[in-house]
């Protein structure tokens, strides 16, 4: 592994701003060294510098597309979070939202969002067992076409059937 690619890795790896004793630390190179591959990270746009004065690095968001969308007035589709979505589904198939949502760790209506924006453009299929890649390439159509109700739409079609929420028993006054 080359110096260059250590220090890629430091920087794909950390989520705030980062100098360079930082990567220091973390990779035991020379701050000679560090320098110039930051250079060289900067000039392929893949970091940004945030100070002129103070040496404060962070990752350039700008190369990671972010969708907007007339359908949701403040809602913008992510590249990247669209593959972490798509790549939660690759190896098995989940049947809930709720499950896709604990296993990457997101919230049941932002998975929603992400599956009515990739299902609208078939990146993103229904079986009975559950949901499924089609293909990666529409992925990058996200946002572009939202058809309100797909999910309720195919899983239907495929024999999907919603379970109706359960009665909750209510205690008598009379039982002790």
């Amino acid at each position: 592994m080359t110096s260059k690619d250590l220090v890629i890795r430091f920087v794909t790896s950390s989520r705030n701003f980062f100098v360079i004793e930082q990567i220091m630390e973390g990779t035991g190179l020379s701050r000679r060294v560090i320098k110039r591959i930051l250079n060289e990270l900067v000039a392929e746009n893949c970091v940004r510098q945030i100070s002129k004065r103070d040496p404060i690095y962070s990752r350039d968001y700008e190369h990671t597309a972010r969708i907007s969308t007339i359908h949701c007035t403040d809602w913008a589709y992510s590249i990247e979070d669209c593959e972490k979505l798509m790549w939660s589904l690759e190896d098995c198939y989940i049947r809930s939202i709720r499950a896709i949502a604990a296993k990457i760790g997101r919230s049941r209506q932002w998975v929603f969002k992400y599956l009515e924006a990739l299902i609208s453009v078939d990146a993103i299929g229904i079986r009975k067992a559950g949901y499924y890649v089609t293909c990666y390439e529409n992925m990058h159509k996200v946002g572009t076409v939202i058809t309100k109700g797909i999910i309720k739409q195919k899983r239907l079609e495929c024999g999907i059937k919603r379970t109706p929420n359960r009665k909750k028993k209510t205690k008598s006054t009379n039982h002790k």
